[in-house]
């Protein structure tokens, strides 16, 4: 049984007087964090705990969530930076060709002829396509760029369109 947690969730500031918080979704499923009953929440120091879902549900394009026992704004601001994790056993497989976020983060993007882009800081979720964040050039993700994908080597293998390392 593997010890890794994946990062699901981040929570934010609160939203109103009565506990309420923002959370940003770090997965392509955040449906299931609208599905579940309980987070498992991690704190800075490393701490875990369970929290009971009160309420949770999209309004307009933001993720508000009310947990149990996080009663007023102090309390909601108290989970402020918390992630929301999974142990990563129970991850459901993916299609080959799709990836999470927690194994796309860390790669080293290089070109196809083996020039070092940067290594892959975070992702941001956009209308049409997401985008890898480098410390170089942002990258889309899209099959036009991405040549592939090497886990196992820790590399993100890309064929860049003119213009996009300048």
């Amino acid at each position: 049984m593997s010890d890794e947690y994946v990062v699901r969730a981040v929570i934010g500031a609160p939203h109103g007087v009565k506990g309420q918080v923002r959370v940003a979704p770090r997965t392509d499923f955040p449906e299931r964090l609208v599905q579940a009953r309980t987070w498992r929440l991690r704190r800075r120091n490393g701490e875990q705990f369970e929290a009971t879902i009160e309420t949770v549900g999209w309004h307009h394009e933001v993720l508000l969530a009310k947990l149990a026992g996080f009663d007023n704004r102090e309390a909601a601001e108290s989970l402020r930076g918390v992630e929301v994790v999974s142990p990563e056993e129970e991850l459901p497989p993916l299609p080959e060709g799709e990836y999470y976020w927690h194994q796309l983060i860390g790669l080293e993007v290089v070109t196809v002829d083996g020039r070092r882009v940067g290594r892959i800081r975070d992702i941001l979720v956009t209308g049409s396509n997401d985008v890898y964040v480098t410390e170089g050039p942002l990258i889309p993700a899209i099959k036009e760029v991405v040549e592939r994908v090497d886990l196992e080597a820790g590399q993100m293998i890309i064929r860049p369109m003119p213009g996009l390392l300048d």
